[in-house]
């Protein structure tokens, strides 16, 4: 057994944070081997004693410690790596155990991400198993059902699958399911999983839709969809990502039904004028100035006046700075991060205007835009809302108010091609096993 130690010493020769701890018992050498980052090893240790001081051979004391005994070196290894502890004799015998792991997760925590105003405060966290524990909690029936995949080549993840039985469609649960079992690279990100469910590469639609808020997920789970969850990651990834999921949340339910669909229909308008605003100014100030009345076309035509710049290039520009505003935003410290971007987007807002490089109307119509495209749900419904204003865009430029409707339809015919496990990405439901054609 003592080659054995050498062996594992050997292939974890640059592992810093391995431990082999010899103790005696009964004339006997034992080894502990595990790593320190994430074992109790004090814990641990003092567990292995009081076992011992219960047991009067060595056979006695790997028996009562654990159900995997006399393992080969590669299933020792594999222990090891997955954070158990592994315990040699000198007298060729071998346990696995399951340690007094270290706390390296943290507690249900309010949400960050997602802003609750009536509704419970709970969000997923790290564990994957305290989130599905989330969603047994708030839905205790025996029909949700929970499926588990170890996925991976280098760096083996968990991932969950949960539907309701008798709901979610079958044909749905075996797709996902066949899915999952042949994924064999790593899953590093929410992107790679999106492949392996067939996302084409320059799509800007996720197949999975992200909340990190129980509620949410388990109102999907009722409408006959799939929740993943993926070791490691704090949201629930609701499948198929629909085009509603932009438009409504649970917790809009909390309100009276008229002001539940108000917040829905402005919800809508303000995807619609993100997408149409800044082209409707290239069309009306280049292309087709003759729509407007002659009072408000003498207005828009003063307020430009001394700007070098084609209203095109004019409000590309605009556009592209307020991205990298927002883009800032999320990637600054959240204690300067809002400040200094809010302050510099004034100041530089506000230069642009006195140098005449961009007109007063233009920053009104882009400041408008981007309280619109924070009104949707989702930040990855944001985020593609915000990239499909560009060839809309373009269009207005050179085909004016023809070119915005031209650029909305191929929108809409865009998005009405998109399927996920032949699910259209524009269908208000999901029909479940027992809804009727």
């Amino acid at each position: 057994m003592l080659n054995s130690v050498q062996e594992i010493k050997s292939i974890f020769a640059d592992h810093d944070d391995l431990f082999i701890q010899e103790e005696q018992f009964d004339q006997t050498a034992l080894f502990l081997i595990g790593y320190k980052t994430l074992i109790d090893f004090t814990k641990s240790n003092l567990y292995i004693r009081q076992m011992a001081k219960m047991s009067s051979t060595v056979h006695e004391l790997f028996t009562n410690l654990s159900d995997q005994l006399d393992v080969d070196t590669d299933q020792m290894i594999k222990a090891v790596v997955e954070g158990k502890l592994v315990l040699l004799s000198d007298k060729e015998r071998n346990a696995v155990l399951e340690p007094v792991s270290r706390n390296l997760n943290r507690s249900i925590d309010q949400p960050k991400n997602e802003s609750i105003i009536l509704g419970p405060m709970d969000a997923f966290g790290e564990d994957i198993d305290i989130n599905v524990g989330l969603l047994r909690k708030w839905l205790s029936t025996e029909r949700l059902c929970h499926n588990s995949y170890l996925v991976g080549e280098l760096a083996k993840r968990r991932i969950s699958m949960l539907y309701i039985k008798g709901k979610a469609p079958n044909a749905l649960i075996e797709k996902v399911d066949r899915h999952l079992k042949e994924i064999e690279s790593d899953i590093e990100t929410i992107n790679d999983l999106n492949k392996h469910f067939g996302q084409r590469k320059f799509n800007p639609v996720s197949y999975l839709f992200s909340t990190e808020i129980p509620n949410q997920a388990i109102e999907s789970l009722k409408k006959n969809r799939i929740v993943l969850f993926l070791d490691n990651y704090p949201f629930a990834l609701v499948f198929p990502h629909l085009f509603l999921d932009m438009l409504s949340t649970v917790n809009d339910r909390n309100f009276p039904n008229g002001l539940s669909v108000m917040i829905r229909v402005l919800r809508g308008l303000g995807a619609l004028a993100t997408l149409i605003l800044p082209a409707l100014y290239v069309a009306l100030t280049s292309v087709n100035p003759d729509v407007l009345k002659v009072d408000l076309a003498l207005f828009i035509s003063e307020s430009r006046e001394g700007i070098p710049l084609t209203p095109i290039i004019e409000t590309l520009t605009m556009v592209v700075i307020v991205d990298l505003i927002i883009e800032a935003i999320v990637r600054l410290p959240k204690s300067v991060g809002p400040a200094i971007t809010m302050v510099g987007g004034i100041i530089l807002g506000q230069a642009m205007v006195e140098a005449k490089l961009v007109s007063n109307l233009l920053v009104i119509v882009i400041t408008a835009m981007l309280i619109a495209s924070s009104s949707v749900v989702g930040v990855q419904n944001s985020l593609y809302i915000r990239a499909l204003k560009y060839p809309i865009l373009i269009l207005a430029s050179v085909y004016g108010i023809l070119g915005v409707f031209a650029g909305l339809t191929f929108v809409c015919i865009y998005l009405a091609s998109l399927t996920s496990c032949d699910i259209p990405y524009m269908t208000f439901r999901i029909k479940g096993k027992g809804d009727s054609n």
